[in-house]
Order: C-alpha cells, then structure tokens, then sequence
C-alpha cells in the first residue's frame, strides 16, 4: 500500500511541476511576406519553410539560444532568438549553407 501511495504522489509531483512551468513563448505559427514560416508545437517539434525547403524535427530552448535537430536533410541549427512585440527575430542556415536573417510575425497559436 506504501509503494502505491508514493507513486501516487510522485506522479501528481510530476504533474504539478509540469503544469506550472511556463510555456516557451515561441509556441504557435510564424510567418514573414515572403512565405518563410516556422511552427512550434508543445511537444518540442517544430515544422517549417524557408526558402521553398521544408523542414521538420525537433527544437530545444535555452535562455535565448535555440537548437534545431532538422530530420530531413538532416542537420543540426543552433541560433540566437528575440521576440519584440508579436516579431520573431533569428537566424537559419538553408540545406546549402547559406545563411539567412529571419524576422517572423506570430500569425497563430
């Protein structure tokens, strides 16, 4: 009975903690006028086109640096970020190496 019970409030620890971390404020649909966008979704993946390449893997935070571990070509992003306002600012390296500037406006949750 004394297992169960500390399962019981380990798990409800668990669940506690977890819903009361505060959500990354990237979470949601960005999107610039030249058809670049990047969604980040709860669960740490993200989905994206930049420069007609879509993109797809998943996504780590920390303060303001933000690593992408892209599946598909497979490489791994690392970047600075900065939100002012509703205007995403980071920079993306395509599939050929080229380097690009991102300003992104937050078009859905």
């Amino acid at each position: 009975m004394k297992k169960i019970l500390l399962a019981a409030l380990a798990a409800a620890a668990a669940g506690l903690w977890v819903s009361c971390q505060e959500p990354v404020p990237l979470y949601g649909t960005w999107a610039d006028n030249q058809g670049n966008t990047l969604a980040f979704f709860v669960d740490n993946t993200f989905s994206g086109k930049v420069d007609d390449t879509l993109y797809e893997g998943n996504y780590q935070v920390l303060l303001n640096a933000i690593t992408f571990d892209v599946r598909e070509p497979s490489q791994r992003l690392v970047s600075e970020w900065d939100i002012r306002g509703n205007m995403l600012y980071l920079d993306w390296t395509t599939s050929d190496g080229a380097a690009k500037n991102l300003t992104l406006y937050k078009v859905g949750n």
